[in-house]
């Protein structure tokens, strides 16, 4: 995806700026508001299929990955929901501290994100949430692998 006109790509990019619309509805669950709106809203240009694709996406960015278990399992729609889950989680606190230093592979059916040597120790909610999507991958049968890089590792 990293042809920023590809299709997959503009898709990741609608569904990272409309994830959170649903707050304007309710904060409890704006998850499923946003996919909701999505789904719904008169949306000029999109297919009712690019709407549900788009609301499935925005569906999954939080919360119990069970609700898109339905998704086929080779759908590049699973790469874009784990971009989309770890932005998610890497910039929750919404501060200025610019790009983090970690990085995600596909590793077979799951994926693996490497984080820089010290980086998740200074940053324990996020570590705590990592966890939480690690669990949240392995209940799908698909590996989520959270590595923090050793001092030895990150210099060469």
């Amino acid at each position: 995806m990293a042809d920023p006109e590809h299709i997959d790509h503009r898709f990741l990019r609608w569904a990272a700026m409309l994830h959170e619309i649903g707050i304007s509805v309710a904060h409890s669950s704006y998850h499923k508001h946003s996919a909701y709106i999505v789904a719904n809203a008169d949306m000029p240009g999109f297919s009712r299929m690019d709407q549900a694709r788009l609301a499935r996406l925005v569906l999954a960015h939080r919360g119990k990955l069970e609700r898109v278990a339905s998704i086929d399992a080779g759908s590049v729609d699973w790469l874009m929901i784990a971009c989309l889950r770890l932005a998610v989680v890497i910039h929750r606190a919404r501060d200025a501290r610019g790009l983090p230093p970690v990085s995600m592979q596909r590793e077979g059916r799951g994926f693996t994100v490497t984080a820089a040597p010290g980086w998740l120790q200074k940053l324990p909610l996020t570590a705590a949430a990592l966890e939480e999507e690690r669990r949240q991958w392995q209940g799908l049968g698909r590996a989520l692998y959270i590595r923090a890089l050793s001092v030895r590792a990150a210099a060469t």
